[in-house]
């Protein structure tokens, strides 16, 4: 028997509720198949197999087909799936939660964000997690890039610990925390025709006769632009700055994100003061949740202590 006085040199924690046949059916699922599963767990195909196999035994049905066809789940290995990530995830937790008794910072810490937030001033998330983990710590980090809508719904449903983002609809079961604002403003690139126009030709008319790109979770319109439908919808900023950046479209991006590319020349501003808007960016956590050890640091070394509520 470990005795207590040993248990601070663990090198590694105790899986108090593992299932090892739920985790090589995940990371067969991740992996794609058994080839790229085998190097994810360690072990050969055939051990694989067998796992999966004494897993559909247990079960009573099929989760996937495996063989020639190349491997895909079932239509109840796709729920059982599902079902096996929530009962691993609060398996992690629960480990975490009683391991961290001992006055261990570990388990699982799920970090959710919107893209292009390394470069935002006022979150400075690098920072925190440097701070973060610059103290002893067994922490598996998960960092998550979404939309704000996807990421509440991760924070609802316990897939994430904390997230940042410009969370505009906010819901009842999270808290918020205010971090910053994040100017937006429009811009053309220079294979555009308004680039090199003067000033006073770029007019809001103008503007408004032009092809636009938005992201698809941020579809505000500035009101000097009117409200036209905008020609391509992007899942991201570096998709955004991409179709600006072909000559075909103006859109309307983060300040702090394109500033190298306006220094360089790449990118103009149109309308200077006129056309944008401001986001406000959150820390978000669930409201009911009790907050392990490590999401208290890292809400603490995110927000400050002068921000925390």
């Amino acid at each position: 028997m470990l005795h207590p006085d040993n248990w601070e040199k663990m090198e590694n924690p105790l899986k108090l509720l593992r299932n090892t046949l739920l985790e090589t059916f995940v990371t067969v699922v991740e992996c794609g198949g058994f080839s790229d599963a085998q190097f994810a767990l360690g072990i050969t195909q055939s051990a694989i197999s067998v796992r999966i196999r004494d897993l559909e035994t247990s079960l009573g049905y099929r989760v996937c087909e495996r063989g020639r066809g190349g491997f895909r789940l079932t239509e109840r290995g796709e729920i059982a799936y599902q079902k096996a990530r929530e009962i691993l995830r609060s398996v992690r937790d629960f480990d975490a939660e009683l391991l961290e008794l001992r006055d261990t910072i570990t388990g699982d810490l799920r970090i959710g964000v919107v893209d292009a937030i390394s470069s935002l001033p006022g979150v400075g998330l690098a920072d925190a997690l440097r701070r973060f983990l610059s103290r002893p710590n067994d922490v598996r980090l998960e960092v998550l890039v979404a939309s704000p809508s996807d990421l509440a719904q991760g924070l609802i449903s316990g897939d994430l610990h904390v997230a940042v983002a410009p969370f505009r609809n906010q819901l009842p079961e999270l808290s918020y925390t205010e971090l910053c604002t994040e100017e937006h403003r429009l811009y053309c690139s220079a294979n555009h025709h308004l680039f090199d126009l003067p000033e006073v030709e770029i007019t809001a008319e103008r503007v408004a006769e032009n092809p636009r790109c938005q992201l698809s979770y941020d579809l505000l319109v500035a009101p000097d632009l009117g409200t036209p439908e905008p020609k391509a919808v992007v899942a991201n900023m570096e998709a955004m700055a991409m179709l600006i950046e072909s000559g075909h479209y103006i859109g309307m991006l983060p300040t702090h994100f394109v500033a190298s590319r306006v220094q360089d020349g790449i990118f103009r501003e149109l309308s200077a003061g006129a056309s944008g808007w401001s986001s406000t960016f959150y820390l978000a956590t669930r409201r009911t949740q009790a907050h392990r050890r490590a999401v208290e640091l890292l809400i603490h070394d995110l927000c400050g202590a002068d921000r925390l509520p």
